[in-house]
Order: structure tokens, then C-alpha cells, then sequence
């Protein structure tokens, strides 16, 4: 009986190493980047002379929410959206115009729409930025030319607020982009 068993082991042994042996006989295809290499150079100035797709055609472009905001009170940054509900209680610039202040009387879901507003016309959510210790309560929206920082709701008032923080020096370019309402003096 040991005989039976060593001998069935011995061709299943035999049987593996042949399997195993056959696989290894097969010629392995070389990795893609040698392929290519491989190719003759005219097919290749072919593939590289394709026109890349134009950005338009690959990013759209963000469509603005059509729905008309909150007037917006007078020192309000012409280029930053309002939100569509919520009551604005004034807006008011920091003496040296480092920063406009408002508080907007609005809930959490109305919050989080004013973030969804600001996407559509452009503004990007930052998780990453400088005002975490300053506004810990805050989300943080950006175009690369203002950061609108918008706080979430709070058990205390019934107002949040929002701030605008210009990326460029407002004083030294008189900020001209200001249509009307562009404030001598801070608010505050």
C-alpha cells in the first residue's frame, strides 16, 4: 500500500513539473513600451501629428445658476455671486480693505445652496487653506481671484456670516472692477 501511495505521488510530482515546464516554453510577449519602440517611425509621427482634443471640448465650463440672487447691498463684490435666499444684513469693508464682512440670515440647507451657487459661477471648494484657524467654522470657496469664506449655520445668532478676502492688493489697483459702491473708507 506505501508502494501505491508513493508511486500515485511521484506521477502527480511528474505531472505538475511537466505543466509547469510547458507554461515557461511558451515565448512571453515583451511589455507595450517595447512594442512601440518596435514600430516603424513613420506610424509613429502619425500617432503624434493627431491634434489633442481642445480643452472646450474635454472641460466644460461652469454654467452659472440662472436663478437671480438676493440684491445685493451697496460694497458688495460685484464679482461674487448672492445668494438666492437668505436676508443680507448690510456688508461692510475692513479699514485697510483686506477683507467685506456680511452676515446673511439663512439655514444650513440654504448654506450649503450658497456653495452650490458659488461652483456653478466658477468658485472652487478649497480643503486646504489659510483661514482654518481664523474661521474654524467655515467652508472655503475660491476663483483664484477672491476666497469666499462661508460659515456654517450656528446655534447662538440667527445669522451667519460670510467673508470676502480679494487676491490681489485692492489699494494698489484701486480695484476698478468695483463698477459701483467701492468704499473710501472701511465700514467697520
Amino acid at each position: 500500500m506505501f508502494k501505491k501511495i508513493l508511486t500515485i505521488l511521484a506521477v502527480l510530482a511528474l505531472i505538475f513539473s511537466l505543466v509547469a515546464c510547458d507554461k515557461d516554453t511558451k515565448k512571453p510577449e515583451p511589455p507595450p513600451s517595447v512594442k512601440e519602440s518596435e514600430q516603424p517611425v513613420e506610424s509613429a509621427k502619425t500617432e503624434q501629428s493627431k491634434p489633442a482634443p481642445k480643452p472646450s471640448e474635454t472641460v466644460k465650463a461652469p454654467t452659472p445658476d440662472p436663478e437671480p440672487g438676493v440684491p445685493a447691498p451697496e460694497n458688495w463684490p460685484k464679482e461674487v455671486p448672492t445668494p438666492v435666499t437668505g436676508e443680507i444684513l448690510g456688508c461692510g469693508w475692513a479699514p485697510d480693505k483686506s477683507f467685506c464682512t456680511t452676515d446673511i440670515v439663512y439655514k444650513q440647507e440654504d448654506i450649503d445652496a450658497y456653495g452650490e451657487r458659488l461652483e456653478s459661477f466658477g468658485f472652487k471648494k478649497q480643503t486646504d487653506h489659510k483661514y482654518g484657524k481664523d474661521w474654524p467654522d467655515a467652508t472655503v470657496y475660491s476663483n483664484g481671484r477672491w476666497d469666499v469664506i462661508v460659515a456654517e449655520e450656528n446655534d447662538v445668532f440667527e445669522y451667519s456670516y460670510v467673508n470676502f478676502y480679494p487676491l490681489f492688493d485692492v489699494v494698489k489697483e484701486g480695484y476698478d472692477g468695483q463698477p459701483e459702491g467701492w468704499p473710501d473708507a472701511g465700514d467697520f
